[in-house]
């Protein structure tokens, strides 16, 4: 809807592009294989407690007809906003099953430093990736436990080029 309104706008300005050029945006997004992101979340580490979660990362994603895979690396910080309070900062890879070309399905592992100590920490998580042009947003939800059995969950949002 975001993209129909983004067109609307533009075509309106008398700027739209054609279908084909929508087209060989995507194919161009998907052709390039290298993605930089960045992760925009809130973490749930207790009852009432969020946490912001501010990511920078890197994805290598081979896409094919109709799925792929990806492997990614990724730096995030969580905690409250403009390092107000306790924070810490998580560092790890991943890997993703794109089962349809535009859902993905990822395992993370890294290791999470914060006011307890330093864990190992896993996560599972699903994302739906939607394409603007040579960028996508792909909102996602994750589940995730370390080795001394703190559960926490997240929901937001990846910005890709």
């Amino acid at each position: 809807m975001l993209m129909a309104g983004l067109l609307t706008l533009l075509n309106a300005m008398g700027a739209s592009p054609t279908p084909q050029k929508l087209e060989n945006y995507q194919l161009g997004y998907r052709e390039r294989m290298h993605h930089v992101h960045m992760d925009f979340a809130s973490t749930r580490t207790a009852p009432g407690v969020k946490n912001i979660t501010i990511g920078l990362g890197y994805e290598y994603h081979i896409d094919r007809q109709f799925n792929g895979v990806s492997f990614e690396v990724l730096g995030q910080k969580v905690g409250k906003l403009l390092f107000q309070g306790e924070e810490g900062w998580w560092v790890g890879g991943g890997i993703g099953w794109w089962p349809i070309r535009h859902v993905k399905v990822f395992m993370q592992a890294g290791a999470l430093f914060d006011g307890l100590g330093t864990a190992v920490q896993g996560r599972v998580g699903v994302g739906y990736n939607l394409s603007f042009f040579m960028l996508a947003v792909m909102p996602y939800i994750y589940v995730q436990t370390t080795d001394d059995a703190r559960l926490s969950w997240s929901i937001g949002a990846r910005v890709q080029y």
